[in-house]
């Protein structure tokens, strides 16, 4: 039986949102708009949520097979979530190694080094682990020249060499490329599945340069958690994508 406007259905909340909040909804393989009751609800929380009308969407909701709420609309999960994942491979490599989890999101979106959705991204992962690895070998070796030419007296400060302005000048050109592409895929993401702005909205991608620049471990973590489903599609540190080779493709 099709649903209609103003009656109930049971939905789980999929990220924490405020009430009178819209997002679509597949119950019973239909596609709903559902409205957020009042008080609000919790990630994760089940709860009657109104119907506000039927829709057809343009996009199929992702990993809508195996998910009661389409992902459109929300987050799967929150900003700071990401601190659910301290177990998982996740988490270590984008705090240690974020390049890495940066080109594996990028090359599961199908994008490029600098996060264009309609470029060549076979490469996406490998070119930014080059990155990631140049920056680790250039600080180690500008490290031991430091420690070489460091002055014999402790009291007198060293100066700065001619390696660690090179160094300095590489890692901030390599971080504005990061900002840029994280937050190119973050502004994609956002406009595929209709999710709003965390702040700054109607101001385009400023949110998104946000997140991406303040908190850019977070941010990486909660794109790459909302594509797939990490309970049937756990992450993959060693892929390409950060995921198995069975797991579905992102549409």
């Amino acid at each position: 039986m099709s649903a209609t406007t103003g009656e109930t259905v049971k939905v789980v909340a999929p990220s924490t949102l405020a009430e009178g909040y819209t997002f679509d909804a597949t119950v019973n393989g239909e596609v709903i708009k559902v409205s957020i009751p009042p008080g609000g609800v919790k990630e994760g929380e089940m709860f009657d949520a109104p119907i506000v009308t039927a829709v057809a969407l343009s996009t199929p909701p992702l990993d809508a097979a195996s998910n009661d709420v389409a992902l459109v609309g929300a987050w799967r999960h929150g900003l700071f979530s990401c601190f659910d994942t301290c177990a998982n491979g996740m988490f270590w490599m984008t705090c240690c190694c974020e390049l890495i989890a940066i080109g594996q999101l990028l090359q599961r979106l199908k994008m490029n080094f600098m996060g264009q959705p309609n470029g060549s991204y076979k490469n996406t992962c490998m070119v930014w682990t080059v990155l990631m690895v140049v920056l680790v070998v250039i600080q180690s070796v500008n490290s031991l020249l430091d420690y070489k030419n460091a002055p014999s007296d402790p009291t007198i400060d060293a100066e700065l060499s001619a390696s660690d302005y090179i160094f300095q000048i590489i890692y901030y050109i390599v971080l504005i490329f990061a900002l840029a592409a994280l937050t190119r895929a973050r502004f994609f993401m956002r406009e595929k599945w209709s999710i709003p702005a965390d702040c700054c909205e109607g101001f385009g991608c400023l949110s998104d340069c946000c997140c991406a620049y303040w908190c850019g471990c977070c941010a990486t973590i909660q794109m790459m958690r909302h594509t797939h489903d990490e309970k049937q599609d756990g992450y993959s540190c060693g892929s390409k994508t950060g995921l198995s080779d069975d797991a579905a493709d992102v549409v």
